[in-house]
């Protein structure tokens, strides 16, 4: 069976993590998630943690006015 190459990606992305996170507590793993998601932000130059598009239409709405 032949599988695309974003599938071949993602099972590869799934057991990096599994063995990065084998063993870890439920602290150790969310520090682990919160340095993954700042070097994705960094790899991809997309700002981290955005918040929700109603919240930053309120926000820019509220700056304004």
């Amino acid at each position: 069976m032949k599988y695309s190459k974003s599938m071949q990606e993602v099972w590869r992305w799934k057991e990096e993590v599994a063995r990065d996170t084998e063993g870890m507590n439920v602290q150790e793993l969310l520090a682990y998630f919160r340095q993954s998601e700042q070097r994705l932000a960094e790899k991809t130059g997309k700002p981290l943690n955005l918040p929700r598009i109603e919240t930053r239409k309120r926000q820019r709405r509220e700056e304004h006015s």
